[in-house]
Formats: structure tokens, C-alpha cells, sequence
């Protein structure tokens, strides 16, 4: 076994953006990544394991390379080792993969997974939570990290990598000057594999993002087509500046900013009430009222109200509402009583909405 270690060349800022966007203590954090022969743990071997974590302001990284058949068990123990030091263990995919390859791995070789009992943080899996908003072909490694700007040196996949490996065992069997070439390009396809993990960690910015004080205005500039616009202000900042739109509306990820667009609805609305059987229907006025006061109007004209007609009117503006945001107190309002999409009328004299209804609300779009 061949084991090699350095420092990555991170830029300061990104690599400041990483360790706040992670939820955890920079020194607790392992990024990891192994490259094997195949899929199946009972009929490949395990030739590459690379661990990058947190050293202060510099990124290092840590690599247990088979430079032989029979050094699987002996990368096991080094790593297992190693790993001792950290709680909480971030990859990319790694619950798919490299864990249960690992842990299959160990118990085969009669040891205990250096995972039991550790935090395990897949940024595939979290960032694909939200991977409409990234509007990315796909949610491969390779495909985020040209998302957030980084351009690998390595060119190979990790199948390519199996033929590598197979070329530097025999190369080095026959001394061939092409051996450390090969065994070069295996550590740098690692390498580039950990790199882009860290970075990746900068995605949990956009889908982590949580709501706290945002500020409300609504648009005026266009009358006919009047939007609210919230924005709020984040710790760190968006790697990327981002913008997507999601059922009508238009979210806006710039620096240290988040803002969303949502379309009013300019018009009148119906507020149906539920209890239909306590109200009376007013034909003339085209609403209902309570029976403790339609009983007072002349009976012709009133009319028992049913459930489509148990409603009273308001036309201005009105915000979407998300389906299952259901403000406790306030009157919501909808264009047909079956409609899914319920609405909350804005008053343009006072436009301000309460913060709390805000908090709600974002926390419904996120």
C-alpha cells in the first residue's frame, strides 16, 4: 500500500463558502471517496480510498493507494484508523455506493465499519431535493462541479479507471516507464472526485436556504401585472448566481441576496364559509350572511344558502398561496369553491404583510 498526502489549492473564499454551508463543526467533517474494480464488493477489490477534510484555512487531502493484489485489508485498517478522528462523514452518492461497498468490505474482513454510529451527509441525495432549480442536465458529480465553475484536469470516468488500474498492475509487473503515468492519473481522477465533493457542499446554500426576517414590497411598476416581491439577505453567500422559476414563480439567488417574484392575481375572489346551513344568500347584494342577521331582511329576499352560493366577494389583489400554507385567522379566498389554489387578499393601502405570515409563507416555497 502506497499512501499519499497534500494540500489542495482551494481559493480562500470557496473554501470559507464550503464550511459555512455545511451544518456541522469544520473539524468533524471527513469528505471521502474510493475507487474500486467493480460494482460488487464480493467480486471486485477495493484499489483507492481519498479523505479530504478541514485543516485550519487549507483544504488537505489523504490518499491509501493499492500499489499491489494484496493490499485491500491493510487500506482498510489505515482508513478505519483515521477516520476515528471525525463525526460526521459528507459524500456525493456515497449512500448508494461507496458506504455499503465499504461496510460489506469490512465485515468481510471480519472488522467493524469506521461508519457505526457517525453522521453521514449525502450532498447528492440533498441537492437533489431541489435539482429543478439548478436546471442541470442531471445531478452527476461532474455536472455540479462545471455548475459552480470548476474545470477538472482529469478526463476519465471511474470505469475508465478500471482499465487504468489493470494497466498499471501490469505495467509495473513489467516496468514499464507508463506505470506512473497510469498511477498518476488514477490519484488525480480521486482527487478531482474529492475536490468537486467539497464543492458541492456549496449547494446546500440554495437548498438549505431557511427564511428569516425578508423584506415585502409590492411591485408597482407594472399595473397590470403586479408582482410581490420578497427578498432576504444570507450568512456566506450563493456560489453561483441562480435564477429559476418553479409554478409561476421566479426565485433569484445573487451573491449574499435571495429574492422571489410571486404573480398577484388582479380581480375578484370568492370567500366561501364552510357552514353553510347557518347562512342566508342575498341575491340583489350577491353574498351571504350570517342567519343571526339575514333574519332581519324580507324573506323574498333571501334565500337558504348553499355551499356554492355561501360566499361573500372582494376584488383587488390577492397572493397565491401554497397548497398546504393555511393561515391560521385570516379570510383566504378562491376563484371557484373547488378550486385547489386558495388566495389572501392584499391590501394595497397597507400593503405590509405581518413577518410571521412571511416566515410561514417562504417556509411553504422552500
Amino acid at each position: 500500500m502506497e499512501q499519499i498526502e497534500q494540500k489542495i489549492a482551494m481559493a480562500p473564499d470557496t473554501l470559507k463558502n464550503c464550511q459555512q454551508a455545511l451544518p456541522f463543526p469544520a473539524g468533524d467533517i471527513c469528505f471521502f471517496d474510493i475507487e474500486t474494480t467493480g460494482l460488487s464488493p464480493q467480486v471486485s477489490s477495493l484499489y483507492l480510498i481519498g479523505a479530504a477534510w478541514f485543516t485550519g484555512e487549507t483544504l488537505s487531502l489523504r490518499q491509501w493507494f493499492a500499489d499491489d493484489y494484496i493490499s485491500e485489508k491493510e487500506i482498510l485498517i489505515s482508513f478505519a484508523g483515521f477516520a476515528e478522528k471525525f463525526s460526521v462523514f459528507v459524500h456525493y452518492n456515497g449512500n448508494t455506493f461507496d458506504i455499503p461497498y465499504l461496510e460489506k468490505k469490512y465485515l468481510s474482513h471480519g472488522m467493524r465499519s469506521p461508519f457505526s454510529g457517525k453522521e453521514s451527509m449525502d450532498l447528492y441525495r440533498l441537492a437533489g431535493k431541489k435539482r429543478k432549480w439548478f436546471g442541470t442536465e442531471n445531478m452527476k458529480l461532474t455536472t455540479m462541479e462545471r455548475f459552480l465553475g470548476f474545470k477538472r484536469s482529469d478526463q476519465y470516468t471511474g470505469k475508465d479507471c478500471i482499465q487504468l488500474y489493470t494497466e498499471y498492475m501490469q505495467k509495473k509487473f513489467f516496468r514499464d516507464s507508463l506505470m506512473e503515468k497510469r498511477r498518476n492519473q488514477l490519484l488525480l481522477h480521486n482527487h478531482d472526485d474529492l475536490y468537486g465533493t467539497v464543492l458541492c457542499s456549496q449547494l446546500l446554500t440554495y437548498t438549505s436556504y431557511k427564511p428569516k426576517k425578508p423584506a415585502c414590497l409590492i411591485e408597482r411598476q407594472y399595473p397590470e401585472k403586479p408582482v410581490l416581491i420578497l427578498s432576504d439577505t444570507i450568512t456566506g453567500c450563493f456560489p453561483v448566481s441562480l435564477h429559476t422559476e418553479q409554478d409561476h414563480i421566479h426565485y433569484a439567488f445573487d451573491t449574499d441576496r435571495m429574492e422571489i417574484s410571486i404573480p398577484l392575481y388582479k380581480g375578484t375572489l370568492y370567500h366561501f364559509y364552510k357552514d353553510y346551513k347557518n347562512y342566508y344568500y342575498l341575491p340583489e347584494e350577491d353574498m351571504a350572511v350570517h342567519k343571526s342577521v339575514g333574519i332581519y331582511v324580507d324573506p323574498s329576499h333571501r334565500q337558504k344558502a348553499t355551499a356554492a352560493s355561501c360566499y361573500i366577494k372582494k376584488s383587488g389583489l390577492f397572493l397565491p398561496l401554497p397548497g398546504k400554507f393555511v393561515p391560521e385567522s385570516l379570510p383566504l379566498f378562491k376563484k371557484e369553491r373547488k378550486d385547489r389554489t386558495s388566495f389572501l387578499f392584499i391590501d394595497e393601502k397597507e400593503p405590509a404583510l405581518s413577518e410571521d405570515f412571511l416566515c410561514g409563507f417562504l417556509s411553504h416555497l422552500f
